[in-house]
C-alpha cells in the first residue's frame, strides 16, 4: 500500500470509529462492525483484492470515479422525487444519488442471509393468508386483534380474496443493518407495493459500466437470474379463466410519484406496460385496458399504489389514483392483483414483538432473522419496558405514521408521552434504535469516507417457495444536524461473492422456464393517455429542432453583422428577428428609434433613456407566459391577418425597422461609413454609457432576445422550454423509451448549463450550444427513425412531428418570405430560411446562386422528394393517418388534411412571386395561412378524438381524508 492509500485508509478508519460508535439517533452503542477491516485492522479477504481498484486511487481516483457515476446517472436518466416540497406544486425530479464503491458480502453472509429472507418471507405469507382467512392467530390469542384491525394497512373489503397458487405474497422486501457481532438485523418489512428493485437494477448497470475491472475482478451474481423469475411468476399468477396468453400491466400512481422510475424501469425490464388509473376501466365485471379505440383485458396487475387509493369505489372515497370497481372485479376472481390488497398489514412496526412467536407456531421454527427489539404498548409486561425505556427509543404509531423520537423529547414532553400510551397503548410501540455497520464510501472532495449502511433484500414467490435477488439496494445514511441522527441516505450497489454452483432450493427449475408459454406481442402504448405523450414528445421534439435550426442560422447572421452594420444585406437582421418570434410566438425586441427619446421608464443614472430590452433579458409579457407549449395558437393568429388584410406579421413587428412608407416600397435609411458604423458598433456594444446610434442590423437586445429563446426554460417558445417539456413527457412513458434518450437529453442539458457558466466569448459559446443540442436533436430523431418499431405508438409520435415541422415551416416562410425587399436583403433572408429549413445544398444545385421566390416554394412547398417541404410532411401525414387502428379514411383530421393537399396541387409556383401595390405576396400568404390553419385544425381533431383521456377521477362523495 503506497503512503498515500496509508493516510486515506488511516483517515477511513477515524471516520469509522467517529460514525459507527452511534446508533442512528445519534446515541452511543458499545461497538461497531466494519465492512473493510476485521478487529484486527486488517483488510477482510473479501476486499483484500478489490483495494487497488479502491483504496489505492488516492483523492483524484476516487473523485474520478464518483464523476465518471454521477455521468453514466445522468445519462441514463435515473432520478428520484423528493416529495417534501410545496404540496400544490408538482416536485422536480432530482438525479439519483449512487455511491461509487459497492457493498460486498462474502459467500457465508449471503448463505444466512437468504435463508433468513426465505424464512421470514414465508411467515409473512403464512401470517397474511390467516389474517383475511380463517384468523387462527387471533382466536388462538398469538396475535392480538387490535394490532390487526387497528392497522392502517388492513383492508376489510380484502377478506376472503385470495390469490391462484400457493402463496398470498407475491412480493417482499426487508431492510437489514449489521450489528456489532456481525449478525444482521431487520430494520422493516415492506409488502404493501415493495419500491427499489428498479434502482437495483439499474445501479448494478451504472457500476458496472463506471469500474468495468472491478467488477470483472469480483464477479458479483447477478440479478437479471431475479427479474426473469419475476417475469414468470406474474403470467402464472394470472386467475384460471384468463387467456394462453395472459396481459400483465404494472399499475403506477404516476410520473410525480417518489419512485416514478423505479416504477417505469422495472416495468421496461419485465417487458409489460407502465399504466396508470387513466388507462384502466372495469365493464362487465372484468378489468379492461384502453387502447386506441378499443378495450383489452387485463389478467395481472403488479400493484404499484397503494392499497387505499387502488378503489374509490369500496377503499377510499377521495382517491384519484385508483380504478374504480377494482376490489369487485377482484373478488369475482377475474383478475389477479400483487401485493394483494391488504398486505400493508405487514409493514406494521407491532407485528415484529410477535414474529418470533408466530413463527414457532406457523413454521415450527425459530427466526432466522430477529426484527430490532420492540415494545408493544398494549401488552403489559412490554407496556413497562415501553415506559422505561422511551427516552431511547423511537415510538412509532401503529394507526398512522406518525414517528416520535425519545430522545428529543424534554422532560414534561416524556411525561405526556408516557400518559398516552398509558391510556392507549396498544396505538404505540417503542423500537430500539437502529445499528448500522460501516462501509467505504467516497465524499463529495474525492476523500474516503466510512458512513453507515444498511441493504434492502427483495424475495419473490415461486411455484415452490421463494427466491431471493442475489443483492439488493444498499443504503448508506448520512448523519446530519447536531444531534448525530442518521438522514438522507445514497444507494450503494451490493455485490454477493458467492460460488454460482450452489443452486437454492427455491430455484425455477430450468426445464419450467424452457416450458414458459410464448408470451404475445401486445401493442402496449396504445393507451390514449400514453399516446398523448408520446405525440407531444414528437411535436416538442420537432419544436425544439425548428427553433435551434432557425437561431443558429439567425445568430451566425448577427455574428456577421456585429461590428459590420455597413456590410450588404444588414438591413436583413430585424426581419429574422421578426421571424423568430413568428415562429416561436414570442415577442423580439422592438426596433431601435432614432433619435431615442425618454420614455416612461426615466433616464438611467447617465442620463441617457434606459434600454427596455437589456442584453440577455427577454420582455416579460403575458402572451409570453403562456400555460401550454401549444404555440401554433400564437402562430396562426398571424397568419389569419395575413390573408384578410394582406400584411404580415414581420411588418407589424419588424416594419419600423424597414422603414416601410405606406406605398410598401423599401426606403432604405442610408448606409454610414464603415468608419463611422464600427466606432457606433463598438459604443453600442460597449458596457460604457453612451447614447446609441441607429443602426440597421444586430443589436445587443438582438442578442439578448437570442439567448432567451435559447436557455430561458420559463419562455415558451424556447429551445429549453421545449427540451424540458419533452422530457416531462418522455418520463411519463420512460417504460416504452430508449434508454439512449436520456443520455441525449442529458447532454443537451449541460450544454445549456454550461452556456450560463460561461464568463468570456457569449458568442461563440451561443454557437456552440446550438450546435450541441441540434447534434443532440439530430440523435432523438435517428432513433425514431431506426431503433423504434413501427407501432401506433410510433406513428402518432411520427404525426406529431409531421404536424410541427409544417407548421413551423409555413410560419416561417409567413413571416421571411411575403414581403417583398431589396435583392441583397432577400438573399441573406433567403439563405437563411434555406439553412434553417436544411435545403440550402439542395437548393444551390438545382438553381446556383439565383435567388427567386418561385423556386425557393418549389422546393420548401411542392417538392414531395424533400423530406423537409410542406408536401412531404403532408403525404406522411397521410400515411400515419391510415396506419392507425381503425382508419376510415374519412375522419375530420383526414378530411382537414385532403383540403391542405389540395391547397397546395392548385398553386402554380410562379403565381406566389406576385406582389400587390403594398409589396405583399398575396397568394403566398394566402397559401401558406391557409395550409397553416388546417394543420392546427387537424391536430385539434386529433387530440380531441382520438388522444382524449378520462377525465381526472373526482371524489365520489365527501372527503374523509386529504390526500397527501
Amino acid at each position: 500500500m503506497t503512503v498515500g492509500a496509508a493516510g486515506e485508509y488511516a483517515k477511513y478508519r477515524a471516520a469509522a470509529a467517529d460514525t459507527g460508535s452511534f446508533d442512528a439517533v445519534g446515541l452511543p452503542v458499545d461497538g461497531y462492525y466494519d465492512e473493510l477491516v476485521n478487529d484486527s485492522g486488517r483488510l477482510r479477504p473479501l476486499w483484500a483484492e478489490l483495494s487497488a481498484e479502491f483504496l489505492e486511487q488516492g483523492r483524484d481516483g476516487l473523485h474520478a470515479l464518483d464523476a465518471r457515476v454521477r455521468r453514466r446517472i445522468e445519462d441514463d436518466g435515473i432520478t428520484y422525487t423528493d416529495l417534501g416540497g410545496d404540496a400544490n406544486e408538482p416536485a422536480a425530479p432530482r438525479p439519483w444519488r449512487l455511491d461509487p464503491i459497492p457493498l460486498l458480502l462474502d459467500a457465508a453472509d449471503w448463505q444466512g442471509l437468504e435463508a433468513g429472507v426465505v424464512q421470514r418471507s414465508r411467515l409473512l405469507d403464512a401470517l397474511l393468508a390467516d389474517v383475511y382467512g380463517p384468523r387462527r392467530t387471533l382466536t388462538a390469542g398469538l396475535l392480538p386483534p387490535q394490532v390487526v384491525f387497528g392497522c392502517r394497512g388492513y383492508v376489510r373489503a380484502a377478506h376472503g380474496i385470495s390469490l391462484p397458487g400457493r402463496h398470498q405474497l407475491f412480493l417482499h422486501a426487508c431492510d437489514i443493518s449489521r450489528r456489532s457481532d456481525g449478525g444482521f438485523r431487520v430494520l422493516a418489512d415492506w409488502a404493501q407495493a415493495p419500491s427499489g428493485a428498479g434502482y437495483a437494477l439499474a445501479d448494478r448497470r451504472v457500476v458496472s459500466a463506471a469500474i468495468p475491472a472491478a467488477f470483472e475482478l469480483a464477479s458479483p451474481l447477478p440479478l437479471n437470474p431475479f427479474m426473469r423469475a419475476m417475469r414468470l411468476m406474474l403470467v402464472e399468477a394470472a386467475p384460471p379463466a384468463a387467456a394462453e396468453e395472459p396481459v400483465v400491466v404494472v399499475l403506477s400512481p404516476g410520473p410525480h410519484s417518489e419512485t416514478a422510475f423505479d416504477q417505469a424501469y422495472l416495468a421496461s425490464v419485465l417487458g409489460f406496460p407502465l399504466v396508470e388509473n387513466a388507462d384502466l376501466v372495469v365493464r362487465d365485471g372484468r378489468l379492461w385496458m384502453r387502447s386506441l379505440g378499443t378495450l383489452k383485458q387485463v389478467d395481472v396487475v403488479l400493484r404499484r399504489v397503494d392499497a387505499e387509493f387502488s378503489d374509490p369505489l369500496d377503499l377510499r372515497p377521495d382517491s384519484r389514483l385508483g380504478v374504480v370497481g377494482l376490489v369487485e372485479v377482484l373478488r369475482r376472481g377475474a383478475v389477479t392483483v400483487v401485493n394483494t390488497l391488504g398486505s400493508g398489514l405487514l409493514e406494521s412496526p407491532a407485528l415484529a414483538a410477535f414474529l418470533p412467536e408466530l413463527s414457532r407456531a406457523l413454521l415450527d421454527q425459530d427466526l432466522i432473522l430477529p426484527s430490532v427489539e420492540t415494545y408493544w404498548g398494549g401488552d403489559d409486561s412490554q407496556h413497562t419496558k415501553l415506559l422505561a425505556d422511551l427516552p431511547r427509543l423511537i415510538l412509532r404509531s401503529t394507526v398512522d405514521d406518525a414517528t416520535v423520537f425519545g430522545s428529543l423529547l424534554t422532560r414534561p414532553q416524556l411525561d405526556e408521552w408516557r400518559d398516552r400510551i398509558t391510556a392507549e397503548g396498544w396505538k404505540w410501540v417503542g423500537q430500539e434504535p437502529a445499528r448500522f455497520s460501516v462501509a467505504p464510501a467516497v465524499a463529495g472532495s474525492g476523500e474516503l469516507a466510512a458512513a453507515p449502511v444498511a441493504v434492502r433484500l427483495f424475495s419473490l414467490a415461486g411455484r415452490v417457495g421463494y427466491r431471493v435477488m442475489a443483492g439488493g439496494l444498499g443504503q448508506l445514511h448520512q448523519r446530519t444536524g447536531p444531534d448525530g441522527m442518521i438522514g438522507e441516505a445514497t444507494a450503494k450497489d451490493v455485490w454477493v461473492r458467492a460460488a454460482p454452483a450452489a443452486v437454492p432450493a427455491t430455484e425455477i427449475p430450468e426445464e419450467h422456464e424452457r416450458r414458459a408459454p410464448v408470451l404475445p406481442t401486445l401493442d402496449v402504448i396504445s393507451s390514449p393517455r400514453v399516446l398523448n405523450d408520446l405525440f407531444w414528445m414528437g411535436r416538442y421534439a420537432e419544436r425544439a429542432e425548428a427553433a435551434v435550426r432557425l437561431l443558429g442560422a439567425t445568430h451566425d447572421r448577427y455574428q456577421d453583422y456585429r461590428y459590420r452594420p455597413w456590410m450588404e444585406g444588414a438591413e436583413a437582421m430585424p426581419i429574422l428577428i421578426a421571424a423568430l418570434g413568428h415562429m416561436t410566438g414570442t415577442t423580439p425586441p422592438p426596433p431601435r428609434k432614432t433619435p431615442p427619446q425618454p420614455d416612461s421608464t426615466g433616464p438611467s443614472p447617465d442620463g441617457v433613456a434606459a434600454d427596455p430590452y437589456p442584453a440577455g433579458q427577454q420582455q416579460n409579457s403575458s402572451d409570453q407566459r403562456q400555460s401550454e407549449g401549444d404555440l401554433s395558437q400564437s402562430q396562426g393568429s398571424s397568419g389569419q391577418t395575413q390573408g384578410s388584410g394582406g400584411q404580415s406579421q414581420s411588418q407589424s413587428s419588424g416594419g419600423q425597422s424597414q422603414s416601410q412608407g405606406s406605398g410598401g416600397q423599401w426606403q432604405s435609411q442610408g448606409t454610414p461609413s464603415p468608419e463611422l458604423s464600427a466606432a457606433a458598433r463598438r459604443r453600442e456594444f460597449s458596457d460604457q454609457p453612451t447614447v446609441p446610434i441607429a443602426l440597421p442590423g444586430a443589436s445587443r437586445r438582438d442578442h439578448g432576445y437570442l439567448v432567451s429563446l435559447t436557455v430561458d426554460r420559463e419562455l415558451p417558445g424556447s429551445l429549453a422550454f421545449a427540451i424540458e417539456r419533452y422530457g416531462k413527457a418522455a418520463r411519463a412513458v420512460r417504460d416504452q423509451l430508449s434508454p439512449d434518450t436520456w443520455m441525449i437529453l442529458g447532454a443537451i442539458d449541460r450544454a445549456l448549463s454550461e452556456y450560463r457558466g460561461a464568463r468570456r466569448d457569449r458568442g461563440a459559446a451561443l454557437s456552440a450550444v446550438h450546435s450541441r443540442a441540434l447534434a443532440a436533436l439530430l440523435s432523438l430523431s435517428g432513433i425514431d427513425a431506426e431503433s423504434t418499431v413501427r407501432d401506433t405508438g410510433w406513428h402518432v409520435m411520427d404525426i406529431g412531428r409531421r404536424l410541427e415541422r409544417g407548421l413551423a415551416l409555413s410560419s416561417l416562410l409567413a413571416a421571411a418570405l411575403t414581403d417583398s425587399y431589396p435583392d441583397p436583403v432577400t438573399r441573406v433572408v433567403t439563405e437563411a430560411v434555406l439553412q434553417a429549413s436544411v435545403s440550402a445544398v439542395s437548393y444551390r444545385r438545382r438553381h446556383g446562386d439565383s435567388v427567386r421566390v418561385a423556386a425557393l416554394a418549389g422546393l420548401l412547398l411542392f417538392d414531395a422528394g424533400n423530406p423537409r417541404s410542406l408536401a412531404y410532411q403532408l403525404e406522411r401525414l397521410e400515411a400515419d393517418f391510415l396506419a392507425l387502428p381503425a382508419a376510415s379514411g374519412s375522419s375530420r383530421p383526414q378530411r382537414l388534411l385532403t383540403d391542405a393537399q389540395r391547397m397546395l396541387r392548385r398553386v402554380d409556383p410562379a403565381d406566389l412571386e406576385v406582389t400587390d401595390s403594398a409589396g405583399c405576396r398575396t397568394e403566398l400568404a394566402e397559401l401558406l395561412d391557409g395550409v397553416h390553419l388546417r394543420l392546427r385544425k387537424i391536430s385539434e381533431s386529433f387530440e380531441t378524438t382520438r388522444l382524449s383521456v378520462p377525465r381526472e377521477i373526482q371524489p365520489l362523495w365527501g372527503s374523509t381524508r386529504v390526500v397527501e
